[in-house]
């Protein structure tokens, strides 16, 4: 007899389908543990409607919680439904201490570790519990992870090379592994790299849900572009991003993060934003994650549905609204606004979430304002900061080709 709890852990560290734990929960409504873990993968959909749906097992699940370990379980879930991540951690990282065996609970702390942009409080979680499993591949990835976003790149790079060499001789799949060696390519620069390992795993990708697969294509696809190949990006899009079900609102945002890159880069996209534009609309002020929030308020600027993204905004309120409306005053015509906004919130936009790869949209945006409103000095300010690892492309706004010959973009600042 398979355990659900054993089936619903492995699949969530394989970006499996977890949908079975419903129907376990809801055949033992006595289950704290169950009833828990079936309301947590209610919200991973990350809708309002998936904390709606995740209310009656949450309700079970408190009612039925007995013992330490599953009374922290249930509240922790609790908080996330109630909007409060810190919490969540802090009672997952209290159960943790009694249970480190519990990968489905490390796992779903790392998910709001990224949500806050708290990768320095993702390390601490992770190191505590990483001597339980040191030769475990799929903790390894994650600390792996962990490292690069907080900029241990040396050791991040050893030990995700690690982690996929684990799960290589298990025969495992273990996306979030691969995917935090991409990570440190991207980190490091190479960007070659890590368009290779994307592509040596096509059939690792093609085995995970919607998300995981979608959204290693577009760490190659974005990788694709800073190596100034827009048409092998635009191939990736349409081949893994564009097939995606809008309905996963991670892929949903994968392809307007994709899209809103191309545009800044003054890359003719055609007509492919018609097909998100209803589902943007249609999530735009969900209000469940600032991330996801800003992504579909641009997408809808950038798509011809600036009043309606700005009406959104409105509604979702604090650091997201705020970013949103910088963001979307540079498709409104308004460059200069968009640039200082962007500049003035940079510090704060990492407790958005997103990875430093995902998060570089908002720098993005903000050199294409600062360009488009001619203020050079703001541009190379952006331009000097990490300058040795940023993209060729990048580095030729201010150095210029070999011939010494500078972008038209780059018009705007002093030489």
């Amino acid at each position: 007899m398979v355990d659900p709890l054993a089936a619903f852990t492995h699949n969530l560290l394989r970006y499996g389908n977890t949908h079975a734990i419903a129907e376990a929960a809801d055949a033992a409504p006595g289950d704290a543990v169950l009833n828990a873990w079936a309301a947590a993968a209610a919200m991973f959909g990350m809708t309002p409607a998936g904390r709606i749906a995740a209310a009656p097992w949450l309700a079970r699940a408190r009612a039925a919680a007995a013992s330490a370990d599953e009374r922290l379980l249930a509240a922790a879930v609790s908080a996330w439904s109630e909007g409060d991540e810190a919490r969540a951690i802090t009672l997952h990282r209290e159960r943790l201490r009694l249970r480190p065996d519990d990968l489905a609970a490390l796992k779903l702390c790392q998910l709001h570790h990224i949500n806050l942009g708290d990768f320095a409080g993702m390390l601490e979680t992770i190191r505590a519990v990483a001597p339980h499993h040191s030769d475990n591949h799929y903790v390894l990835g994650q600390l792996a992870f962990a490292l690069e976003e907080t900029d241990h790149v040396a050791e991040a790079h050893e030990t995700a090379a690690r982690a996929v060499s684990l799960a290589a001789a298990a025969g495992a799949d273990d996306p979030w592994s691969v995917h935090a060696l991409a990570h440190v390519h991207h980190h490091r620069g190479d960007l070659p790299a890590s368009i290779a390992l994307i592509h040596d795993h096509a059939a690792l990708w093609a085995r995970c849900g919607t998300f995981m697969g979608v959204h290693a294509w577009w760490h190659a696809a974005i990788a694709e572009l800073d190596l100034d190949r827009a048409g092998a990006a635009l191939a990736l899009y349409d081949a893994h991003l564009a097939p995606a079900d809008p309905e996963c609102v991670q892929s949903l945002v994968a392809r307007i993060a994709l899209l809103a890159r191309l545009h800044l880069r003054e890359v003719d996209v055609g007509d492919r934003w018609c097909p998100l534009r209803d589902a943007m609309a249609e999530r735009a002020g969900d209000g469940v994650n600032g991330f996801l929030d800003v992504h579909y308020l641009y997408g809808l600027a950038l798509a011809g549905e600036g009043a309606r993204a700005a009406g959104a905004a409105a509604r979702i309120g604090g650091l997201a609204a705020e970013a949103a409306r910088a963001l979307i005053a540079d498709p409104a015509g308004d460059p200069a606004r968009a640039a200082g906004a962007l500049g003035g919130l940079g510090a704060s936009l990492h407790r958005l979430g997103g990875s430093h790869e995902q998060r570089e949209l908002y720098e993005l945006v903000e050199l294409h304002a600062a360009l488009a409103a001619g203020q050079g000095g703001h541009a190379r300010a952006i331009l000097s900061r990490r300058f040795d690892t940023r993209p060729a492309w990048q580095k030729r706004l201010l150095t210029g080709d070999g011939a010494g010959r500078r972008s038209p973009m780059a018009a705007a600042i002093p030489a």
